[in-house]
């Protein structure tokens, strides 16, 4: 199996994990959709300074995890290539935000080690990215993609923009193809090579786009020969029942207590 085709497994693998028996995939994909963005705009409402409302909102995660039984490995794989982007943006904030936040007093340490709002802010960046991350990450890895594909594309104002991601998502495994097909054709050509060169890149990717394209057209016409009018028609849905109802209003009524409430302060208060 070539280096595209393995990148393609990568990303067919939480699709893959949509398929469980769990309670929580037999959830209606609109009502964990819906709980993600509370859980996304709760997490992100935050203010930096209170790092310790962060705390509690791993519980979901974990939670939603343990319940669908989804294997934290594939979720972490996929949040390191964010990291850096986190990683760039925290370490700007160490350098640009120097102001003492509080002071930690230890006896362990010969003087008190002074926290700055730089390393706050680094901190409440790098916990709202992962959760928000995993959040995501589990909504796809116990929603089949065509039970998403179908919510996205239902309201018509987001037709077209749901049209485009989800053929985009269908169509990945045809542009690795046709990716490890030319790779193929440079290394018979270049064997001593163990990458493109970069001189030759720029051929390389003008004739991937225009490869693209014909492939492209060809898999539209062949979706029109079937049928397609603009109106993604998913697999059989499901209903929207009292019990994904209930689901809703339970979890956005925790994130709610999680936001307005310090349960961390709370519970430190309440036991120390």
């Amino acid at each position: 199996m070539g280096q595209f085709h393995k990148a393609g497994g990568g990303i067919d693998h939480l699709e893959r994990l949509g398929r469980g028996g769990s309670p929580i995939h037999a959830l209606h994909p609109a009502a964990k959709g819906l709980v993600t963005l509370g859980y996304i705009v709760a997490v992100v409402s935050v203010p930096p300074a209170h790092l310790s409302a962060l705390v509690p909102f791993l519980l979901y995660p974990v939670l939603a995890a343990s319940v669908s039984g989804t294997p934290w490995r594939p979720l972490f794989a996929r949040l390191v290539p964010v990291l850096p982007f986190v990683l760039f943006f925290g370490l700007s904030n160490l350098v640009l935000m120097r102001e003492p936040a509080f002071t930690l007093d230890s006896t362990m340490l010969d003087s008190a080690f002074i926290v700055t709002r730089g390393m706050v802010s680094f901190a409440a960046i790098l916990l709202k990215t992962t959760f928000t991350v995993f959040a995501v990450l589990l909504l796809i890895a116990t929603t089949p993609f065509y039970e998403i594909a179908a919510c996205v594309t239902a309201p018509p104002a987001f037709r077209v923009l749901g049209l485009q991601i989800v053929l985009t998502m269908r169509y990945i495994a045809t542009l690795l193809d046709e990716a490890e097909s030319m790779w193929t054709a440079y290394t018979l050509r270049s064997p001593a090579t163990k990458a493109v060169r970069m001189k030759d890149m720029g051929a390389f990717m003008g004739g991937l786009l225009l490869r693209s394209f014909d492939r492209a057209e060809r898999v539209f016409c062949a979706m029109k020969c079937r049928g397609f009018s603009g109106v993604y028609r998913g697999i059989g849905g499901k209903r929207f029942t009292p019990a994904n109802l209930a689901y809703v209003s339970l979890c956005t009524a925790a994130f709610v207590l999680l936001r307005l409430c310090n349960v961390s302060v709370l519970l430190g208060r309440l036991f120390f």
